[in-house]
């Protein structure tokens, strides 16, 4: 096993001081700046769009408690929205949510469509979250930035990378959302050698950047983190029903 650990680390060594892969790794680690503020303003729109209609809306309108009948004509608005967008704009909307997540660079033409259905939906009650509009939008951004490797094998790298930067800041740790990419990716081997340092270092350069914005602007920075949680001690009697609930799921 070593034996064939030391060949590896010898190949990424190799591959880590070339030429062109050094371009690729310097251009990863640039895109992530204009990727992580433009995933920035999408996620502080959906924010500020959740906002209206949930909160400001309902209390400007007197509406106290709400009524049960508020959500109807939103989801509606946001069924309309996101069949328009499959229906009539480039790309249909992005992938196919029946076939899992995808780590595969939309194209910058297909954003649009991606955007109206993102906007149309998320903040208008349907319960998804914007792991797959982020990876889209920060992998068409990083292609629209490096213009000059469509085409290329580059092209690949660059877009995944773009999508690493705006995941990033979901996760709270550069580390995990690059091993969701490369994960929703399903490379091995060679491919996911090439892969790994620039989603890092596009990933941490995203999640750096996210977190300076929202402690400037004060927005506040979504993540999967639960903060507040008050200190909880586990017995082994509190562990006992989550077998009959791990057959039953």
């Amino acid at each position: 096993m070593g034996d064939r650990a030391e060949p590896e680390a010898g190949r990424l060594e190799q591959l880590a001081r070339s030429g062109p892969y050094l371009r690729v790794l310097l251009l990863a680690g640039l895109v992530g700046v204009p990727v992580s503020a433009v995933a920035f303003a999408f996620l502080a729109l959906l924010h500020r769009l959740t906002a209206l209609v949930w909160e400001d809306l309902p209390a400007d309108l007197g509406l106290d408690p709400v009524p049960w009948w508020w959500p109807a004509p939103w989801l509606l608005l946001g069924g309309l929205l996101t069949g328009a967008a499959i229906k009539w704009t480039p790309g249909g909307a992005g992938h196919l949510p029946i076939d899992g997540l995808s780590a595969e660079p939309v194209k910058p033409a297909y954003l649009p469509g991606v955007l109206l259905a993102a906007v149309g939906g998320l903040p208008l009650g349907v319960v998804l979250g914007p792991e797959a509009p982020l990876m889209a939008v920060g992998a068409a951004t990083a292609l629209m930035l490096a213009r000059r490797t469509q085409g290329t094998p580059a092209a690949g790298i660059v877009g995944t990378s773009g999508s690493a930067a705006a995941v990033a800041v979901i996760f709270g740790s550069p580390l995990v959302a690059a091993v969701f990419i490369l994960e929703a990716a399903g490379f091995a081997g060679p491919k996911l050698t090439k892969l790994l340092l620039p989603c890092l270092l596009s990933a941490g350069v995203g999640a750096l950047i996210f977190t300076g914005l929202g402690a400037w602007t004060g927005l506040p920075v979504s993540s999967l983190e639960l903060p507040g949680l008050p200190d909880a001690t586990l017995h082994v009697t509190d562990l006992l029903w989550t077998v009959p609930a791990a057959v039953a799921i």
